[in-house]
């Protein structure tokens, strides 16, 4: 009985310390280049955090500022005719993603929700005659996203993580790929 017992403690108590080893906390940054469909190049910048909780499963989040550019062609038809105006605002969001991340040695990948939150906006470009003095949008957005990496070690706490990330807004009907760049350091 003594030894089942032995046996049964070491069996519960040996995986609990090979995963309490394997977790790990990085934080750093994050530049966004990102390309959407519709509307070209979005950057944005900000802070991650990487939480590892096992051999290859995490947690990814962070908070992102981001300016994405957005364009509308509108006609005014008249009795002489029709005439084709444009304009461009960007907007200013903050992102906070929530991912779930697989580690692996060759590459990482990541996927979950990124909550789009809508602070304000400024007219970029216009044609001659166009003001833009209002422009609404729903002010929390969700877009899906996944993306793959790959970590850099720089030395044993300092890393450097390429990573390219697909984004897609549902209510928008609008993504984008982002060629994204991070630097972190690992805490414990």
């Amino acid at each position: 009985m003594k030894s089942i017992l032995t046996i049964l403690v070491f069996s519960i108590v040996t995986p609990l310390s090979i995963i309490a080893q394997n977790k790990s906390f990085q934080i750093g940054g994050k530049i966004i280049n990102e390309l959407t469909f519709h509307n070209g190049f979005a950057p944005g910048f900000g802070g991650q955090i990487i939480y590892k909780m096992g051999t290859h499963g995490g947690i990814e989040s962070g908070l992102f500022y981001q300016s994405k550019p957005i364009g509308f062609n509108f006609i005014v038809s008249s009795v002489t005719g029709s005439n084709y105006y444009f304009a461009k605002i960007s907007e200013r969001r903050i992102l906070f993603p929530i991912f779930y991340r697989f580690n692996s040695k060759v590459i990482n990948f990541s996927a979950g929700p990124i909550m789009d939150y809508f602070i304000n906006w400024k007219t970029r470009s216009a044609s001659q005659g166009v003001s833009v003095n209002n422009y609404d949008r729903n002010a929390l957005q969700i877009i899906a996203s996944a993306g793959v990496s790959k970590t850099i070690w720089l030395s044993g706490k300092w890393l450097i993580e390429p990573e390219v990330l697909f984004n897609f807004n549902i209510t928008e009907e609008d993504g984008g790929v982002a060629l994204n760049f991070c630097f972190r350091k690992k805490l414990f």
